[in-house]
């Protein structure tokens, strides 16, 4: 990725998670062993603890961990461990998943993957397993609504409140905002048009979600939602498929954006990120 992309991150004051101002952010990179410690006791001032799983196959992966946990860090209080276990491979499973335990002790997930080769459906179905049983958010973005789409199995898409297969070609497009008094979609530019992405066709949303945003599609002559929140069996979860390239997920509009679905997921205030 060019310099450039992390030169577009604007300078601001950080927002602490519930309201409170703090400065930076922490990273661990952790090495997996499928064995995590257990919830901790939180305060205001503790940071949020998210696990930022990464990987797969054609997307720039290795930047994208930067530009999250940099624009992210300026933007919330947070301590981030990052699982990149996957590397580059679309048929990688992280060890951690086996484990039914493996998402105790986050206050969230954030899934930046495309697994989406020879995955199984106990794999789709232990992700969400450890979810529903500990109560923990999660937000998905981009190439990760394609992971696990050929798993067969019918959570997946359930869990995501949404069902993709396919993307229309790179072309640029516009999306418009369908519910502005939704606090994820505060500060939303309408329309915040993309010069260059991935439109993902929607085949289904399903009566947990609600849909935020969409966009026109040139293939299919018709929009979809590329925004949304879903609640599953108690777990909230935020899901936009905008997020292809750099240069989009660098943007202060999409890290904003991601910021606000994070608070809104862990259940604190979305409207408090400017």
């Amino acid at each position: 990725m060019r310099q450039a992309a992390f030169h577009s991150f604007r300078l601001r004051n950080s927002i602490l998670w519930l309201g409170m101002l703090a400065a930076g952010f922490s990273v661990a990179v952790i090495p997996v062993t499928g064995e995590e410690a257990g919830a901790t006791t939180r305060t205001k001032e503790t940071p949020m603890k998210i696990l930022l799983i990464t990987g797969g196959g054609w997307h720039d992966f290795h930047a994208q961990k930067t530009i999250l946990t940099e624009g992210l860090g300026q933007r919330l209080r947070v301590e981030f461990t990052v699982d990149d276990e996957a590397g580059t491979d679309p048929t990688a499973v992280p060890s951690r998943f086996p484990n039914p335990d493996w998402a105790a002790g986050y206050d969230l997930v954030l899934y930046n993957i495309s697994l989406s080769r020879d995955q199984t459906a106990e794999t789709a179905q232990a992700i969400i397993d450890s979810h529903v049983k500990h109560r923990v958010p999660a937000a998905l973005l981009h190439g990760s609504v394609h992971s696990y789409r050929f798993a067969e199995n019918p959570n997946w898409f359930r869990f995501l409140g949404g069902r993709s297969m396919r993307h229309e070609r790179q072309h640029p497009f516009a999306n418009e905002v369908l519910d502005p008094d939704h606090p994820v979609m505060a500060g939303f530019p309408d329309p915040w048009r993309q010069p260059q992405g991935e439109l993902y066709v929607i085949e289904e949303i399903f009566p947990t979600a609600t849909p935020l945003a969409h966009a026109y599609g040139v293939e299919t002559e018709t929009r979809h939602p590329t925004i949304w929140v879903n609640e599953f069996e108690n777990v909230r979860v935020f899901v936009t498929t905008i997020g292809h390239h750099n240069e989009t997920m660098a943007a202060d509009t999409y890290l904003d954006l991601l910021a606000r679905g994070i608070l809104w997921a862990v259940g604190a205030d979305a409207a408090k990120i400017p």
